[in-house]
């Protein structure tokens, strides 16, 4: 009998030890997908076009560290936003009481519900800054800052540049007047 008492302990410790590691595990999961939803997603094509009475827009939407989810409206002339928050729940997001299950897998975000499955890409620092977004988060915004700063640094400055294209014009005009005013002696001769 006292064996048969061990070998039951034995096991419930066993299945205790099985159940904490998944709990951890459960916990690890969740705190990766808190880090790794926060940034600007875009529909899995790209940026989702629409037109509103024959003007386009783009519609992307950035997830926050502090949980607010953005919907950035982007038109040819301003860049708008609107926000709600989220909640995120073991591996089920929760946008203002709409609930759908979430998963990050290559930076491809999967939102599930009845509806069944939405497939949003995260856009790079790059796109971001081609749409004219500037990031609400502030760590993502500070990213951008660096970034736009670093590529300004690295690039020519556009007045040198303009300088240097209105350089090479004249002397392009130069030579060509010079070619003209020998052509022009030529005829006369």
């Amino acid at each position: 009998m006292r064996t048969f008492k061990k070998g039951i302990l034995s096991l419930l410790l066993a299945a205790l030890m099985l159940t904490l590691a998944a709990c951890d595990q459960n916990k690890q999961d969740y705190e990766k997908l808190k880090t790794d939803i926060v940034g600007i997603w875009c529909d899995i094509n790209g940026p989702e076009y629409f037109e509103n009475d024959g003007d386009p827009y783009y519609q992307i939407y950035e997830f926050t560290s502090g949980g607010m989810l953005a919907y950035h409206i982007i038109t040819p002339n301003i860049a708008s936003y609107y926000d709600f928050s989220y909640e995120l729940r073991d591996n089920f997001l929760d946008i203002d009481g709409q609930m759908c299950k979430v998963s990050i897998e290559n930076d491809i975000l999967t939102m599930t519900n009845d509806s069944g499955d939405t497939k949003y890409r995260r856009m790079s620092m790059e796109e971001v800054c081609n749409f004219g977004v500037v990031y609400l988060d502030s760590d993502n915004y500070y990213k951008q800052l660096e970034y736009t700063d670093f590529f300004k640094t690295n690039w020519p400055d556009a007045s040198a540049a303009a300088a240097e294209t209105g350089a090479a014009e004249t002397d392009i005009s130069a030579e060509t007047d010079a070619e003209t005013n020998t052509e022009t002696e030529d005829i006369a001769s």
